[in-house]
């Protein structure tokens, strides 16, 4: 964990410390800024927007979002993991693939996945089982490509999200759809011995958090009203 994670931690731990609501209306209130304020999805929304078109906005993000896979034993050689804490052998977001999971009952084959359990519940022994989330290539061949990519850069969709193509997919590939809608299951022990194919960055895991967030606790006006009332 880096400087700048730890001085963040530090600064919410304080104000949590500091700011302790009196009462149960003022905990409610303290906590809609952060449980289902919508904020950071709006900005991702902006900042796209503000790129203008749809090539350009592909071109940023795809060299934004992703990575090589992020390896336990490369961020302990360079300081960035306390090699006394549990050894990780998967992160958040990664992408892998695997024959192994299982959706609706059904073992889905030939399937690229993205992890959407903590990193710190991916840990062995920790949980028994892990959510995935499918990934859908996207072809140049599908003559709805290019209206496809323009809907998914303006991170508008709840039910998918923009990824780049990976290293390993074919040269037909222009993009990959992070499907929201359906969670697939997986034992843990299965998971972790799942291929790698690619890891979040940074800002790609911002943007994945907040809209699996967005779209897991996001409130309508009137489900306030509703829970407010009755």
């Amino acid at each position: 964990m880096n400087q700048t994670t730890n001085n963040s931690q530090n600064e919410l731990l304080s104000e949590a410390e500091t700011n302790i609501p009196k009462d149960l209306p003022e905990l409610e209130r303290y906590l809609q800024n952060y449980s289902h304020d919508d904020q950071a999805i709006k900005t991702i929304q902006q900042f796209s927007k503000n790129l203008k078109k749809t090539e350009a906005r592909q071109d940023v993000f795809n060299q934004a979002l992703i990575r090589e896979p992020i390896y336990y034993q490369d961020v302990v050689k360079k300081g960035l993991a306390d090699p006394e804490k549990d050894s990780f052998t998967l992160l958040q977001g990664d992408i892998v693939s695997t024959n192994a999971a299982y959706f609706l009952g059904d073992r889905l084959e030939n399937t690229k996945f993205a992890i959407a359990t903590s990193t710190c519940d991916l840990v062995k022994n920790r949980r028994q089982y892990a959510a995935l989330l499918r990934v859908q290539s996207i072809s140049s061949k599908d003559p709805k490509a290019k209206e496809v990519l323009s809907q998914l850069l303006q991170f508008k969709s709840t039910q998918r999200m923009y990824l780049p193509p990976f290293a390993d997919d074919s040269s037909d590939i222009v993009g990959n759809a992070l499907l929201f809608d359906g969670i697939v299951q997986i034992k843990l022990d299965d998971l972790l011995l799942a291929q790698r194919h690619a890891s979040l960055s940074l800002v790609g895991w911002r943007i994945f958090g907040s809209m699996v967030r967005s779209i897991l606790v996001r409130a309508g006006e009137d489900e306030v009203k509703m829970r407010s009332f009755i």
